[in-house]
């Protein structure tokens, strides 16, 4: 072999671009483990890029230095959206999320504050070879390699390595996916999940039939641990029964601002005095999956969990879902949502018929003013759908309506007119504050909403419910600085369980007008199975995943998307697996701190795996509407 020909090769598209590929795959496993390891790069990733740039170097002849750029611009591009996603969300992104891009342009603004300046690095040397290209001093060889000498060989070395990696982690069993694309590398992890599915290699069998809905709702039961309670012997069944139902959805609110008070000053003021006249639900566990807001109004709806790795409204919209509306619509409720945004986002042109709502207001029924973030305020959503529910009541029918806030969207940007709430000055240009800010708002709008609802004569008649649909504060996509400000707000250190910790609040005046607190584990799956107890809809034959907490004590509940698959919350403990159950973590509820052993609980951790796949089955199984 000619020392020519080895000197073109270290000039070649195929050498140049496959090293600096690997520079940024070294770079972004840095970022996202906080390793630095050129051995593990080459030996996890490499592989997948050589292949891919040995068949351009192969088949490119005339538009080489064009396929290549666009080769390195789609996988640089890959490598951004695995970091801003797991900056934002904890994890590592699945291909069917790649494909939602149609939804960027709606949370444009929180992408936007994602951005880091390092990000640069991935694409700086694609603008330096553009530009040199421009000026045509264009550095890469664009003479073809020789086929049987170079590129063949490594293209051969490429696919067997490429198998190699994958067939050898295939069946490895990782609850964490974060783990999971570190140990087996991000590219490959990429394969896996396209083969096989989204993180597949976590699921429980079960037995039972999940057409036969009696058989099925007995086997959750047993799972949860539930009692039977006969219709005779709840308390507080019935007691609403035929009043209209407001639920209303809040974007983005934890529980920690509630009843707190920042430099003498309440954040939530007139929620924290409506608090004393109702049902409160503090500690309730954020469930939702990557479908986040949408999956939300799914469950508050249903009480099924949504699908762990797509969202439930794009998969399995074509569904006809047993739910909340659809057993008001048999006691002759009008049901209606009210949503300021695009009804195409995350595809609620589906959800809505699937769940069962007669009516659904959306978009261009709002119009365009006082738009704040991504669509017209809460002020105006409320303002808006008041005359509507103004209308049922005067037709004396009563209804549901689940209205669903926009405002305190990340990145929690309000116009100066609405900033009403004064920080301190540690709080000043903080994401912390500005999200402190939109709570007080957020705040605010919905007791303007509830003293209407009086003027109009309809708020002695109604149960008014109020929840968060997600955080707003995540760890990995705040910065250090607000991590801080959130942990002195606290009094201790800002973590996992304040982040998933959202609040449920039950108002129905007349019957919780001494309020009550309740303390005890609880989580989205909990909040349908509550309100029918109230509106005296018994649930014997509904499939449900939750359960009434003004009846039961005991919990058990899963979250599979912001934590691992196998996650669980129970009387005592949140339990996150890494590789398994046996390398997991537990933290105690009551001391928040960590477990050294928590090896009692493998039956919890076996019992929610069977209740998410007992879920998901029955999810597949229900008829298409």
């Amino acid at each position: 072999m000619k020392k020519e020909s080895v000197y073109q090769f270290f000039k070649s598209h195929l050498f140049i671009v496959s090293l600096l590929l690997l520079l940024k795959v070294v770079l972004l496993r840095f970022l996202l483990f906080q390793e630095i390891s050129l051995l593990k790069a080459v030996a996890l990733e490499l592989s997948y890029i050589v292949l891919f740039a040995a068949v351009i170097e192969l088949i490119a002849v005339k538009w080489k230095p064009g396929a290549f750029l666009l080769f390195s611009v789609l996988f640089s591009t890959l490598f951004l959206a695995v970091i801003m996603y797991h900056s934002f969300f904890g994890r590592i992104v699945t291909y069917f999320a790649l494909f939602q891009v149609g939804q960027v342009g709606t949370i444009s603004e929180s992408i936007t504050a994602l951005l880091n300046p390092v990000y640069i690095l991935f694409f700086a040397d694609i603008l330096i070879l553009l530009v040199l290209l421009a000026f045509r001093k264009y550095p890469l060889s664009t003479k073809p390699l020789n086929a049987k000498y170079f590129v063949v060989p490594i293209l051969l070395a490429a696919i067997v390595v490429t198998l190699v990696n994958f067939t050898s982690h295939k069946d490895e069993l990782i609850a964490n996916n974060v783990i999971a694309a570190e140990e087996k590398g991000i590219l490959n992890y990429e394969a896996l999940e396209i083969v096989f599915g989204p993180d597949s290699q976590v699921n429980a069998q079960t037995n039972v039939s999940v057409e036969n809905a009696a058989e099925l709702q007995k086997e959750v039961q047993e799972l949860k641990g539930l009692e039977d309670i006969p219709v005779e012997d709840r308390k507080f069944f019935g007691d609403a029964e035929g009043r209209n139902l407001i639920v209303i959805q809040v974007e983005s609110m934890q529980n920690f601002p509630l009843r707190l008070d920042v430099g003498g000053n309440e954040v939530t003021p007139n929620l924290n005095k409506l608090l004393d006249e109702s049902f409160y639900f503090p500690n309730t566990a954020q469930q939702t999956g990557p479908g986040n807001t949408s999956d939300a109004e799914f469950i508050l709806n249903t009480s099924l969990y949504p699908v762990a790795f797509n969202p439930t409204s794009q998969t399995y919209g074509n569904k006809q879902f047993p739910s909340l509306p659809r057993l008001l619509n048999e006691r002759n409720y009008t049901t209606m949502t009210f949503h300021a945004d695009d009804i195409s986002f995350w595809n609620r042109d589906e959800l809505y018929p699937a769940l069962g709502f007669n009516n659904f207001y959306y978009g261009e029924f709002f119009g365009n003013e006082d738009v704040i973030g991504i669509g017209p305020s809460d002020e105006v959503m409320f303002n808006k759908a008041l005359p509507v529910l103004k209308e049922q009541h005067a037709k004396d029918k009563p209804f549901f309506a689940h209205l669903i806030g926009l405002t305190s969207h990340h990145p929690f940007t309000l116009p100066a007119e609405e900033r009403q709430y004064a920080l301190p000055d540690q709080f000043k240009d903080s994401l912390t504050g500005d999200y402190l800010v939109s709570m007080h708002y957020m705040d605010r709008v919905i007791n303007g909403f509830i003293e209407q609802l009086k003027a109009e004569g309809m708020y002695e008649n109604s149960v008014i419910a109020i929840y968060g649909d997600h955080f707003g504060l995540q760890q990995s996509a705040i910065s250090e600085r607000d991590v801080d400000l959130a942990s002195e707000l606290l009094g201790r250190e800002y973590q996992t369980l304040d982040r998933l910790n959202v609040p449920f609040i039950v108002h129905a005046p007349g019957i919780t007008d001494q309020g009550q607190t309740f303390e005890k584990m609880s989580g989205q799956l909990d909040m349908m199975p509550t309100l029918a107890n109230l509106l005296g809809l018994p649930l014997d034959e509904q499939v449900v995943f939750g359960q009434d907490l003004l009846n039961h004590d005991s919990n058990l509940l899963g979250a599979r998307y912001y934590l691992p698959v196998g996650s669980f919350w129970n009387d005592d403990i949140l339990f996150m697996p890494e590789k398994g159950f046996e390398d997991g973590t537990a933290f105690d509820l009551e001391t928040e701190t960590p477990l050294d052993d928590f090896s009692q609980y493998k039956t919890d951790y076996d019992r929610i795996l069977q209740l998410e796949s007992l879920s998901d089955a029955y999810l597949e199984s229900l008829p298409e509407r």
